[in-house]
């Protein structure tokens, strides 16, 4: 009887020593993870996408077109503005129903154009090496005044 209540007291004890373990483990661990977390130097994605409350895509940034940039959408899904850079160019588009402005800067020159809400050039302002030209456009597409000629 002796022995058997030696050994129930032995196995209580090394029971009570491993529960006592378990808790300091636990402890330490959760110690650990509540330490103050260091700024990071960067954070690097390939794509970071805003949606809105429904889950619907409204801002991305990364791969536009060809380059890189930030696109923004309506609530329907429309494209409405980019802002990219890409090997031919750096590009604006802002894009609504009444129409569209788009600037582009590009290797050999930069131009200017405002679209109305059929997607017909109206003004186009060029910048060339060879020169800069503004035209502008009527409804039908022709030419109503350009400088120069």
């Amino acid at each position: 009887m002796k022995e058997r209540i030696h050994h129930l007291e032995t196995k209580c004890r090394r029971l009570t020593m491993a529960v006592t373990a378990m808790i300091v483990l636990g402890i330490a661990t959760m110690c650990i993870a509540a330490s103050p977390n260091h700024a990071k130097e960067a954070i690097q994605v390939s794509k970071i996408e805003i949606v809105d409350t429904e889950g619907n895509v409204r801002i991305r940034l990364g791969r536009a077109d060809d380059g890189y940039g930030v696109v923004v959408y309506d609530k329907d899904g429309k494209f409405r503005a980019t802002l990219t850079d890409a090997p031919r160019g750096a590009g604006m588009q802002l894009i609504k129903d009444g129409g569209s402005i788009t600037m582009l800067a590009m290797n050999q020159g930069s131009g200017l154009t405002i679209r109305d809400s059929d997607g017909k050039s109206r003004a186009m302002m060029l910048q060339q090496e060879k020169g800069s030209q503004l035209i502008l456009k009527d409804g039908e597409g022709k030419s109503t005044f350009s400088v120069p000629e």
